[in-house]
């Protein structure tokens, strides 16, 4: 039985579980995507120890899914290359805010918060509609130091005392949805603080950010643009989320039938499994 398995099987989250087995949580993410060196010895150890303290449960079937999977398409690929460029010190902090769009399922937020999880000196935050710019700036601060000041010049002290001591990097997700001076505000954070901050949202947060020439000047090249998936980045999908080896006509299928979109064909593996335990 694989970890993310053995997860599911005994009722219990990837934090759970790194403290029931004394270790970090990346540890346990990286092992149950499959990215952890040498991860068939790790998940050896971690699913054993899991079992030698009572958590043995087993899955009701073989197959199961691990939807925390990431696969490394093009595009995630240059979507982590530009939060490498912008987090690393020696960049510079000229034209530091990053931008990183595509049309809904292509895999974005996954991507950001995998990203994030993977680097701590990242914080991740969505924008929800409604949010009012102190709101944002509070998610934004208890990301990266852990508090919620109450006033907007408290989070914007926090955030710039946070960035005197290391370089560190803000995602906002969803915000192709934010009004056009909360773009404004996070630019100015971005500037004063000296902080790169990366916007990812939908296309139309392109023509957003083009209408501002204060904005369009500051974004970072290159822009990363989220392509629909392909028929070979569904079958590493089934692969490393099932173990389940496609053949060349059904992925061609499965990739139309998502039509582009990576929800669609975490779905469909979830439905496949459904159908096999209900056999």
């Amino acid at each position: 039985m694989n970890l993310s398995a053995a997860l599911r099987a005994n009722s219990l989250t990837m934090g759970q579980a790194a403290r029931i087995l004394d270790v970090d949580k990346s540890t346990v993410s990286k092992v149950s995507s499959r990215t952890y060196h040498k991860w068939e010895e790790k998940e050896t150890e971690l699913v054993d120890k899991l079992a030698s303290l009572g958590y043995d449960k087993s899955a009701a079937d073989s197959l199961s899914v691990n939807t925390n999977v990431l696969v490394k398409t093009r595009s995630v690929s240059l979507f982590f290359d530009l939060c490498d460029d912008l987090a690393d010190s020696e960049s510079s902090l000229s034209s530091s805010l990053g931008m990183a769009i595509g049309t809904a399922e292509r895999g974005k937020t996954h991507a950001a918060r995998w990203y994030a999880s993977e680097n701590e000196n990242t914080a991740y935050t969505l924008y929800v509609d409604g949010f009012s710019r102190v709101q944002l700036l509070r998610n934004i601060c208890h990301e990266l130091a852990g508090v919620r000041p109450f006033s907007f010049g408290s989070c914007v002290s926090t955030v710039a005392e946070v960035s005197k001591v290391s370089r560190r990097l803000i995602i906002v997700d969803e915000a192709d949805k934010c009004p056009v001076p909360l773009l404004e505000m996070l630019r100015g954070v971005n500037e004063s603080c000296g902080i790169p901050v990366v916007l990812v949202g939908e296309k139309r947060l392109k023509a957003k950010i083009d209408a501002v020439p204060r904005l369009r000047s500051r974004v970072r090249k290159p822009l990363c643009v989220f392509d629909p998936i392909n028929p070979l980045d569904v079958a590493v999908y089934y692969s490393e989320a099932l173990g389940v080896i496609l053949d060349k006509a059904l992925a061609e299928n499965l990739s139309r039938r998502a039509a582009g979109g990576f929800r669609t064909v975490a779905n469909d593996s979830l439905g496949s499994v459904d159908w096999k335990v209900e056999e």
